[in-house]
């Protein structure tokens, strides 16, 4: 066990109106229920006042990291990064816009003894009709693949051992567009522990997605290409420590 329990890791772009309400609740719900945690923020260059207020924050709190990528580069990038610099034993993915409430986490922190990966299952989507769609392509895309039934392999609240991360590492290339899906599948197919369990989802809190459909429809064709790449690999299996 090292000495750090659990890292979260959060990518942001462009988030000003939203962000110091979640930094406030990922303190709140998550830093201050596992002692010795820590938070790393990914900021992918944002525009507007999101960094200033990264920077009050992390100032205010040493349990909060702010790390910003060299160029802008995409929220997959900025979750493989944030990952790649984790110190906990267990790694808890999220974004950055609140639209899932993070007083679920202590369910998922309970559920972890008997999981490697324990995922979040948006059981209803407040979000746009294409990304409804594009949600169920890619639940049947990863259920084939990986052989089994994985309700939101995308979703952005997923708790995962650092050491299942590191043994899949390899595989997920580091310009991966959907990094999240990739563990999903890589977690599925090396045998690992897997736990579904519902969350809430809210409706986007501020503003709109920054990714808008014809960009959203090239970043699926690179992410198909991708995870289908990805699960024809072998995937070594996994046996947790």
């Amino acid at each position: 066990m090292s000495a750090c329990p659990l890292t979260v890791v959060m990518p942001v772009y462009n988030e000003e109106p939203v962000i110091a309400t979640v930094l406030a609740d990922v303190t709140r719900n998550v830093l201050d229920l596992v002692p010795g945690s820590e938070l790393i923020v990914i900021d992918d260059c944002s525009t507007d006042g999101t960094a200033a207020l990264l920077a009050e924050a992390s100032a205010a709190d040493q349990r909060i990291s702010v790390r910003r990528n060299a160029a802008n580069s995409g929220h997959g990038i900025s979750v493989r990064n944030g990952f790649g610099a984790a110190h906990g034993d267990w790694i808890f993915q999220i974004d950055s816009d609140g639209q899932v409430e993070l007083d679920q986490f202590a369910g998922f922190w309970a559920a972890r003894d008997d999981a490697d990966l324990v995922m979040g299952m948006r059981v209803r989507r407040n979000d746009p009709l294409h990304r409804l769609v594009l949600t169920r392509v890619t639940r049947l895309v990863v259920s084939v693949l990986a052989r089994r039934r994985l309700r939101d392999a995308n979703v952005p609240f997923k708790l995962v051992r650092r050491d299942l991360f590191e043994h899949l590492s390899p595989l997920i290339p580091a310009n991966a567009f959907a990094p999240s899906i990739m563990l999903a599948l890589g977690a599925a197919r090396s045998g690992a522990r897997i736990t579904e369990l519902e969350i809430r989802h809210l409706p986007r809190p501020h503003g709109k997605s920054t990714i808008r459909v014809f960009r959203l429809a090239r970043a699926c064709a690179l992410s198909f290409r991708q995870t289908v790449r990805f699960g024809a690999a072998k995937v070594p299996p996994y046996h947790s420590g």
